[in-house]
């Protein structure tokens, strides 16, 4: 069985560790975790390979600058004609709170104009992995907001929210997006406790 694991982002170091990679971060994690083959371009994307089990995996970082992200993901989807109930997107969301993941089968954009490119090119029955970057304070853009570094009280807290949000994934590819979904959505267990949240 074959599956097409999508994170969203912007090509550049200058974006690596910006709210908007949340995508990207978490597609870097899984290639190390499954010891990935480099990744190549392919598709106006950056594509490795991996297995997990019996089931072989791409993982693919759209270089097509976020709000133009359903290019790439038509691009991969036609070569590689993997059903999109065996595609998965991975994205930041500002409705959010910073650390919580929220896996769902489909649904809409919910205002997110790299999710919107996507779902013009799929359609909304497309499984998304949401990962909460919280709201900008008032006097912030949203545009500024997004395309900022997190803060490093936050990336501190980052590896455990990549790893929380990798074994979603994984799960979802063994078992199923009920079990993925019932085990991984809500607040990373890091964070429960963290003085920063509730």
């Amino acid at each position: 069985m074959e599956y097409l694991v999508i994170g969203l982002g912007n090509p550049g170091k200058e974006y690596r560790l910006t709210r908007h990679n949340a995508g990207f971060l978490v597609v870097e994690l899984l290639m190390k975790e499954l010891r990935a083959e480099p990744a190549l371009p392919d598709c106006a994307a950056l594509v490795s390979r991996a297995r997990r089990g019996e089931h072989r995996i791409l993982l693919a970082k759209p270089q097509t600058f976020m709000n133009l992200s359903g290019k790439a993901v038509r691009l991969l989807i036609l070569k590689y004609e993997i059903p999109l109930s065996r595609t998965i997107i991975i994205l930041d969301d500002l409705a959010l709170p910073f650390g919580m993941i929220r896996l769902r089968s489909g649904g809409s954009a919910g205002g997110h104009k790299g999710l919107a490119s996507v779902l013009a090119v799929t359609g909304e029955d497309l499984p998304r992995l949401r990962m909460g970057i919280g709201a900008p304070p008032a006097a912030v853009e949203t545009a500024s907001f997004v395309l900022n570094r997190f803060s490093p009280e936050e990336k501190a807290l980052l590896p455990a929210i990549t790893d929380w949000a990798g074994r979603a994934v994984l799960t979802w590819i063994e078992q199923g997006i009920e079990a993925a979904m019932s085990r991984y959505n809500g607040l990373v267990p890091a964070l429960r406790d963290h003085p920063d949240q509730g």
